[in-house]
């Protein structure tokens, strides 16, 4: 009986006698048990006498290469190994072919912001084109992608991040790995704060996106005007203006409405006080612009009893100040296109400060009550954080009345004399150049602003 002992030998190249060895006993074996066949530049072969397997710009064929007792040849590229699967010694040819792999040239950032890297790579083709890239940031999982630009996004600020990168050829050839270090900026925009760390989807953290396109309840009554707005019963929105106190006073105490494109709008989150929204006493003007609440408390008083370290940081608005007519059955979405159309030279007024929208406090509320008539707020005010427990006045005129104005009538919307005395919350737009510096939102924890 004759027992056949099958047998797997990887052989290296030894670099100091010009020997193959057999790994698995050690034992050496003269080097004319293997042939080295190099492809030229014509195409031929040819007997190399090198003692080290080739590395760059060849790779290993598996159909040239055979032994001539039948033995099966294979190549480890990653530990540059050739291995012999066979039962018994064997001479073997082993083939190499010409071969270029892709590689990379340069790593070129782009935009690099507080929470994003995006770079773009340059690099050249092989001997095949390039069929995917991959992407390594603090050698995390590799992202594939057909795109020679990547942007890593959701990155610390002021951070200092690592970024690798490869190309794989059509036949699967790697380039070497190219990298290269990046910081983040330390720079925290309060608006990118918003919508990029607390904005975790609709609904969470209490923000919605307004694009139109939202899948939750009544999303189809969005304001679509890709703003980002608080809503619900008290989200975590406060922000302490005008003081750098450790503890913020009430009086500083400011909420936030919204994230509009790159501006913070900002509501204070106590009234001023009870105040005439156009004189004390019938037939005054019910216009904006003639409005005593306007141009002497707001942007008299008020706004010159800020230091001009904060007041500085107020951006000039064009207020839609056109007005509309009162209805019992207009809904949130239906007054803000009201507010839309009031976007011209006769309807708009410019200042730092002016009152809410009568939007502004539909969206307040819960998703699931836009599509009720803010003419029946008062029914659900406990699910509207905007509600400040009292009377108040909005910015809108009634134009159904000569001295008529709106404003949140003990919840619901309602139209309201000018000469009648109401609370009144100072509401602005911070500029979008203003900067996060800490705090999560919360009432006793309100988010700072850094102020240079």
């Amino acid at each position: 009986m004759i027992i056949v002992i099958s047998t797997i030998f990887i052989v290296n190249k030894n670099s100091t006698n010009n020997e193959i060895v057999m790994q698995d006993n050690k034992k050496q074996i003269n080097n004319s048990f293997l042939t080295l066949m190099l492809e030229q530049s014509d195409g031929t072969y040819q007997e190399s006498t090198s003692n080290t397997w080739p590395g760059e710009g060849y790779i290993f064929n598996k159909e040239l290469s055979s032994c001539q007792n039948g033995g099966e040849l294979d190549y480890d590229s990653e530990n540059n190994k050739v291995i012999l699967y066979n039962n018994k010694s064997d001479g073997c040819y082993v083939y190499f072919d010409l071969y270029n792999k892709p590689t990379i040239n340069s790593i070129n950032l782009g935009e690099v912001t507080n929470n994003s890297i995006n770079i773009t790579v340059s690099a050249t083709n092989g001997t095949n084109p390039i069929s995917n890239y991959y992407y390594i940031i603090n050698d995390e999982t590799p992202v594939s992608t057909t795109s020679n630009t990547y942007t890593f996004s959701g990155l610390s600020a002021g951070q200092i991040y690592t970024i690798k990168v490869y190309a794989v050829d059509t036949e699967g050839f790697s380039s070497d790995t190219s990298s290269l270090s990046v910081e983040t900026e330390s720079i925290v925009y309060l608006a990118d704060y918003i919508k990029n760390t607390v904005y975790q989807g609709d609904g969470i953290n209490g923000l919605y996106y307004h694009d139109g396109q939202g899948s939750y309840t009544n999303a189809d009554q969005e304001a679509g005007d890709n703003s980002y707005r608080y809503s619900g019963t008290n989200p975590n929105n406060y922000v302490c203006f005008g003081s750098d106190a450790s503890i913020c006073p009430s009086d500083n105490l400011y909420r936030i409405i919204g994230v509009f494109g790159n501006e913070i709008k900002l509501i204070k989150s106590a009234s001023l006080g009870n105040y005439y929204w156009s004189g004390s006493s019938s037939n005054t003007s019910h216009t904006w612009s003639g409005s005593t609440l306007n141009t002497g408390t707001l942007n008299g008083t008020y706004l010159n009893g800020l230091q001009y370290t904060w007041s500085n940081i107020i951006e000039i608005t064009n207020w839609k100040v056109g007005g509309t007519y009162f209805s019992n059955s207009a809904t949130a979405k239906q007054y803000y296109d009201a507010e839309v159309e009031n976007d011209n030279s006769n309807t708009i007024y410019s200042a730092k400060i002016g009152l809410m929208y009568i939007s502004d406090y539909g969206y307040a509320a819960s998703p699931n009550y836009w599509t009720e008539a803010l003419y029946y707020y008062d029914n659900i005010r406990d699910n509207n954080w905007m509600y400040s427990g009292s009377s108040e006045w909005t910015i809108f005129p009634n134009l159904g009345f000569p001295d008529g104005a709106f404003a949140v009538y003990f919840g619901s919307i309602d139209s309201r004399m000018v000469y009648r005395l109401h609370a009144t919350r100072p509401v602005f737009y911070l500029n979008s150049n203003v900067q996060y510096a800490s705090g999560s939102g919360t009432q006793s924890d309100p988010i700072r602003i850094k102020i240079d």
